[in-house]
């Protein structure tokens, strides 16, 4: 499951196998770190959004110094914020905005964490730190210098002053997440374009089993085995998408629209597929979510669904799920490992009429 080059610096131990030896050690060494395990999610400004959201940003901005305050607010209207991407810094041809969290202070970590339950929520938090652990395990490998892979390489930056009387901006993003936040007169308006990604595809931290996006997979994987069998094969496509279409350095791209028009679904269908566009809204606060989701089940209509691999109860294997319309595009993909073994996960998330909170909030 984890580093299949860990195998050359590991020996197996106290009669676990090489491969269970292998994964122990990792994870050890990524519940030692700074940054890892995150801390718990907490309210500690109240309610997730806006205001919240504000008053962890100017907590966290009282925390720095000068220069570092300087660094993490850009003009609310920087061509940076189009600079993310889900590779590690070590393959990135330009410098990610804002500030780095191996660069901080316990103190302002702490900060940084409580700036990312106020923005999120629950499930939002909870999906950004996992992704993050995630490298902190991908830090055991050998490439891992080279690569960038380290929970340390993630970085945090506020595009505009933030202000509950007019629009303002957030990213946080590294390895495989880029989360593009907006806000507007005291409210949250969205969280497009967002990715979210992760390998390995589970590991423990903390004496707790990390799966992020497992759920998500699984979700999807339901919607098909409620499909008729008809629609179940008009949602097929082939030849398979070579990974996610509308991803980092893809703004303003929309994806051929496939599959399955979810107009003709029967009701189970329509709600699971409902339950499945939830994992990735959910991210945001409540705030800007329930609005968005009601107006998404409003023209649930307007939605197609492709879907191509195995969907049978229990499959594993290559898949790939597409659900776009007017206003939503999704992308959900397997990728072949490169620092784990098996597969891992890539998605993405956008509003192509809101994108970084400068269209209507949906």
């Amino acid at each position: 499951m984890l580093l299949a080059v860990l195998a050359t610096i590991w020996p197996a131990a106290g009669g676990l196998s090489a491969h269970e030896a292998q994964l122990q050690n990792a994870e050890a060494q990524a519940a030692r770190t700074r940054i890892t395990p995150a801390p718990p999610f907490a309210e500690t400004y109240g309610q997730p959004g806006a205001g919240a959201a504000l008053e962890a940003a100017n907590a966290l901005l009282a925390e720095l110094s000068t220069e570092q305050a300087d660094a993490i607010v850009l003009p609310a209207d920087s061509p940076q914020r189009a600079n993310w991407s889900n590779l590690p810094s070590g393959a990135l041809r330009f410098e990610r905005s804002g500030l780095r969290l191996g660069d901080l202070t316990p103190a302002q970590l702490q900060r940084v964490f409580d700036y990312l339950a106020a923005a999120l929520g629950p499930h939002g938090y909870e999906t950004a730190t996992q992704v993050v652990a995630a490298d902190a395990v991908l830090a055991a490998s050998p490439r891992a210098a080279s690569a960038g892979w380290s929970d340390d390489n993630y970085w945090l930056a506020f595009f505009g002053q933030p202000t509950l009387s007019g629009p303002w901006g957030w990213q946080f993003g590294g390895h495989h997440l880029a989360i593009n936040g907006s806000f507007a007169d005291g409210r949250a308006t969205g969280l497009s374009p967002t990715f979210v990604g992760v390998e390995p595809a589970s590991f423990r931290i903390d004496y707790a089993r990390a799966t992020p996006l497992r759920d998500e997979l699984a979700a999807g994987r339901a919607v098909m085995q409620a499909l008729p069998e008809s629609l179940r094969a008009e949602a097929s496509v082939s030849p398979r998408p070579r990974g996610v279409e509308a991803g980092a350095g893809q703004d303003g791209v929309i994806p051929e629209v496939l599959g399955s028009a979810v107009a003709g679904w029967p009701g189970e269908a329509r709600a699971l597929l409902l339950a499945t566009i939830g994992h990735w809204v959910l991210l945001q606060p409540r705030e800007s979510a329930d609005a968005r989701m009601a107006a998404l089940e409003a023209g649930l209509d307007d939605l197609h669904f492709a879907w191509n691999g195995p969907h049978e109860a229990g499959a594993d294997g290559n898949v790939y799920f597409r659900i776009q319309g007017p206003t939503l595009i999704i992308e959900f993909s397997t990728e072949a490992g490169i620092g784990a073994d098996g597969w891992h996960f890539h998605s993405i998330y956008r509003d192509p009429t809101n994108e970084y909170g400068t269209g209507a909030a949906r």
